[in-house]
């Protein structure tokens, strides 16, 4: 049995994907990067020793969860990751930490699938392998085509659940090319034009302020927070970087511009990523914060949830 511990994007859960093509039995976790240390905490309560192998993808772990993997022994740990910022871990014996495959920008996926085919042969096919492709594009934002946004635009209408099993599925078929159906194309097609309106809607609420000597468009954004920084950014080139925010989980950072590392600029808020993408935290702090701004003669009391909510 393995344990494969893996962010919730499609980099992320696509690795589950190539575990279920394996044949292999294991189980996995999703996660959000501002979650790890919490996790691992949870994890290093329980015995990591009933996993063959511990499988890490697509996540810049902290120095607190490579403490406990090292003060702990473990000797089935291995990581797959992309982000610059995970490179001061790079040396270590049981990582694969790479921005780059060649001149190319990789992904996590990527980096785990060529650890995989070598070791299971039949996975090296040509539809995989353009499979893996799309979600590098994706992931690191240089395209070739519209499929891979149109792969991400499935994970959402599927959910990451169907959306692994249907993936799976596709990529175990004996069709040997690898093809959305009628009505993905259709459904796509729709949501295309449901997404152009909403881009629309968020560039004319884009604020602009100048923060640490950078000039940033600063929005709200719940979703397609990936294209709509893309499209700001290349129709707004004076402004440095966009920040989309999104209250329920995270804020995001998007240049198009080679003289702007948003890497750095979201180091100094907690967080990191790409130079040309990154992210940082908005935890309940944050939104009590927003909360108290703006609402006056406020109070906060406690109640009791629901338990299985």
């Amino acid at each position: 049995m393995d344990l494969l511990i893996t962010h919730c994007d499609l980099d992320g859960i696509s690795p589950i994907i190539l575990l279920n093509l394996t044949g292999r039995k294991f189980i996995y976790k999703s996660i959000e990067i501002v979650d790890i240390d919490k996790v691992f905490d949870e994890l290093f309560e329980t015995d990591l020793s009933v996993y063959e192998h511990i499988y890490i993808t697509d996540l810049t772990l902290s120095e607190h969860a490579y403490d406990l993997i090292e003060s702990n022994n473990l000797t089935n740990v291995l990581v797959f990751d992309h982000h610059e910022s995970h490179l001061f871990a790079e040396n270590k014996s049981y990582t694969t930490i790479k921005t780059h495959l060649g001149d190319v920008q990789t992904c996590g996926t990527e980096l785990f699938y060529n650890y995989l085919k070598g070791i299971y042969e039949f996975l090296d096919n040509d539809k995989i392998s353009f499979y893996v492709k799309q979600v590098r594009e994706l992931d690191t934002y240089h395209f070739t085509s519209e499929l891979p946004r149109e792969i991400d635009m499935l994970v959402n209408t599927y959910g990451k659940t169907d959306f692994i099993k249907k993936m799976t599925r596709r990529l175990k078929s004996k069709k040997e090319t690898f093809e959305l159906s009628a009505f993905e194309k259709r459904f796509i097609k729709i949501k295309a034009e449901e997404k152009e309106r909403y881009m629309q809607k968020k560039e004319k609420q884009m604020l602009t302020y100048e923060i640490n000597n950078l000039k940033c468009g600063v929005c709200f954004a719940e979703s397609n927070k990936s294209d709509l920084g893309n499209y700001l950014s290349n129709k707004y080139p004076e402004l440095d970087l966009i920040i989309m925010i999104d209250a329920s989980s995270r804020i995001s950072y998007r240049t198009s511009r080679d003289d702007v590392n948003v890497n750095e600029f979201a180091s100094q808020f907690g967080g990191g990523g790409h130079p040309k993408a990154s992210g940082s935290k908005f935890d309940d702090t944050d939104r009590e914060s927003v909360i108290n701004n703006y609402f006056k003669n406020i109070k906060k009391i406690d109640i009791i949830k629901d338990e299985n909510v």
